[in-house]
């Protein structure tokens, strides 16, 4: 594995932007794109969610969905539906589902049972 970054450079027309990692919040993938949520709004990013994942640092971010990944550091809570806990709420108040695919991973990361 290669050492986790610590910014994306983000470009758009006439500049680069430097985006800290530790200042992203979550990721949204939408197709060969990404959203970059940060705390005072969002970039867009031409790079694949799966590409930007492999690149990331997976002590703080986690895949959560096959279109998002969260920063563990955001995190405020997770909820449930139905009796099974589906939904992650970041510290901004934006709730993001979790994948049935991703949910047992996601649980590990964090050092509890997905099943419970």
């Amino acid at each position: 594995m290669t050492t986790p970054i610590n910014y994306i450079p983000v470009k758009s027309i006439g500049r680069i932007r430097f985006i800290a990692v530790e200042d992203i919040v979550w990721i949204k993938g939408a197709a060969n794109y990404v959203e970059i949520h940060l705390p005072d709004g969002m970039v867009l990013h031409r790079e694949t969610l799966s590409s930007l994942e492999e690149r990331l640092d997976p002590e703080q971010f986690v895949r959560v969905h096959r279109s998002a990944i969260v920063n563990i550091e955001h995190l405020h809570e997770i909820t449930s539906e139905l009796g099974r806990y589906s939904l992650v709420e970041l510290k901004n108040g934006q709730e993001i589902r979790i994948g049935n695919a991703y949910r047992r991973d996601f649980f590990q990361s964090l050092g509890l049972d997905a099943a419970s």
